[in-house]
């Protein structure tokens, strides 16, 4: 509306329209709080997703270090599993090489006196 419509309105359409343009200021205010507030909490969001990524790639790291201690662990078991049946089969070995060594010498000894009573 332009200024001469203004004058040439009742005092109660004035009042009127006021009211609606200040209905209508505080439809808007609210709009823009709410607004305000769903940019807040996307910021917050935002800054919480950061915080949550670095923790994700923080329990990446320990989980990766946890798999390779466990990794480290079961090859130190089965080092020590080879380990242990290597000395095993080495004394297994020794103790054939002995006994080996004693039959021959008793088998000699037995020709030797075979060979004697003849």
């Amino acid at each position: 509306m332009t200024d001469k419509e203004f004058k040439h309105l009742k005092r109660s359409d004035l009042i009127y329209i006021i009211y609606e343009y200040q209905k209508k200021q505080e439809e808007l205010l609210k709009e823009n709080e709410a607004l305000i507030q769903k940019l807040k909490d996307k910021e917050y969001k935002m800054s919480n997703a950061g915080s949550l990524a670095e923790i994700s790639a923080k329990l990446n790291g320990l989980f990766e270090a946890a798999q390779q201690t466990a990794d480290d662990y079961i090859n130190q078991l089965e080092g020590t599993s080879l380990e242990e049946a290597k000395k095993k089969a080495d004394a297994i070995i020794r103790e054939a090489e002995e006994k080996a060594k004693q039959i021959i010498s008793e088998a000699k000894k037995s020709s030797v006196n075979n060979d004697n009573k003849y």
